[in-house]
């Protein structure tokens, strides 16, 4: 699905630490914010370009995608 998955922290080590993540799909490079579980889109926002169903797909993957990043070992 995604040509792209990348992850960086902002903030480390604070109390307002949080994942960056950015992944390309059909060439658009999308951004986002993930904390708590929940992500966070900035512009351009997916739901310009995909149906709902397509977002929920992208959106699950993403979740998951995290949740592996974010407990593997440093």
């Amino acid at each position: 699905m995604f040509q792209h998955f990348e992850v960086k922290p902002m903030f480390k080590d604070q109390v307002h630490e949080r994942h960056q993540f950015k992944l390309k799909i059909q060439g658009t490079d999308y951004r986002g914010i993930f904390h708590q579980d929940k992500i966070q889109w900035f512009y351009p926002h997916p739901k310009q370009t995909f149906e709902k169903e397509y977002i929920e797909t992208m959106e699950s993957q993403v979740h998951n995608l995290m949740l592996h990043q974010l407990t593997q070992p440093i």
